[in-house]
């Protein structure tokens, strides 16, 4: 069994496939739900490196890597005092910023006041805890760019998490991949109708591109947008049509899955429809009963699939023309990926 143990050093990437597979820096990346960081800390394993969270004095959430400067022993293992995270092994104790704030074994510890580990940027929205992976060259993260089916009150929404066994590349394929709605799933609940032959259009953005099918609208899945700003957010917004027998219309999965490691996902969306007032109300109560069983059951299907395909798979691939947003997406997140890698080998150009 591979060992969980806290790994000081994060390993260099080989290659911008390899650097990839760990998970993209430099981004923002949904983390945990927030009902799931309370009074203790919380170990979590994210882009193959690990955290511990925990909520300061004033309820705030600390993300840092999960190592104590003193002896390596994980944090996360240790408790909250005064707001700090205090190490089991030994009292160490670090504040949200990676700053030595005690060593109680030894008074006027020279270690006091430094900068002993990494820290993580953290925002806290919509149910989730949200954690920037910043290279070295970023100590500063962006304010992010979300999406405003999460911030904005005209949207009502429910978050979906669960860990799954694949890479987070495989995962995100299927998100840039309207056409399997009309076979994986079909005779679900939404997505049981409409044609199974289309070509995919594609419409250049800003800041990613849309993609949508040449034959139909509003019937299956039928258009998404990848909305990608380098160093800051990456996040995928799809239209899923309501069947007419519960009044039509639509609602929208946004999300991005988020590395654990090179082998598992923590996959997340949120479901959410840009409705008001008692419809909104009712919206939100056949969720809770009635809809959100049957869009598990939909994702149910995506990860069973998934978990099969290895990420190797990709070597042996014949790509069609339903795979073009997949194509566009891998294409834009290499070159970011080769960015990166090809700065980490200049660390003199940086100084």
């Amino acid at each position: 069994m591979e060992s969980a143990k806290t790994e000081p050093f994060a390993p260099e990437p080989r290659s911008p496939d390899d650097l990839l597979e760990a998970g993209l820096p430099n981004l923002w990346y949904l983390i945990a739900r927030s009902q799931d960081v309370a009074d203790r800390p919380v170990a979590l394993r994210r882009l193959d490196r690990n955290i511990v969270l925990w909520r300061g004095e004033r309820g705030e959430v600390n993300v840092v890597e999960d190592y104590c400067p003193h002896r390596g022993a994980p944090l996360s293992m240790g408790e909250v005092v005064n707001g700090n995270l205090a190490c089991a092994y030994h009292g160490v104790q670090v504040t949200g910023a990676g700053i030595v704030a005690e060593v109680p074994p030894t008074p006027n510890c020279p270690l006091v006041g430094q900068k002993a580990i990494k820290s993580y940027p953290s925002r806290e929205l919509a149910g989730a805890i949200w954690a920037y992976f910043g290279d070295d060259a970023h100590g500063e993260a962006p304010e992010p760019i979300f999406p405003e089916e999460i911030t904005s009150g005209d949207w009502s929404g429910f978050l979906y998490a669960g860990t799954w066994q694949c890479n987070w590349q495989v995962a995100l394929d299927n998100r840039v991949d309207p056409v399997h709605g009309s076979f994986l799933h079909v005779g679900t609940f939404t997505l049981g109708r409409g044609r199974k032959d289309t070509e995919l259009n594609i419409v250049a953005k800003p800041d990613g591109f849309e993609t949508s099918r040449d034959n139909q609208r509003g019937v299956n899945i039928d258009w998404h947008e990848v909305f990608f700003r380098p160093e800051n957010i990456l996040w995928i917004r799809t239209e899923i049509p309501y069947p007419a027998s519960i009044g039509g219309g639509s609602f929208r999965i946004v999300g991005l899955p988020t590395p654990i490691d090179r082998s598992s996902t923590y996959f997340w969306v949120y479901r959410s429809r840009r409705i008001a007032g008692w419809q909104r109300d009712l919206w939100r109560f056949l969720y809770k009963n009635r809809l959100r069983a049957r869009s598990d059951l939909v994702v149910e299907q995506d990860r069973v699939m998934l978990e099969a395909i290895p990420l190797e798979a990709r070597r042996r691939e014949k790509l069609l023309q339903v795979d073009v947003a997949i194509a566009r997406l891998r294409r834009m997140l290499r070159a970011e990926a080769t960015r990166q890698f090809e700065a980490r080998k200049r660390p003199e150009a940086a100084e």
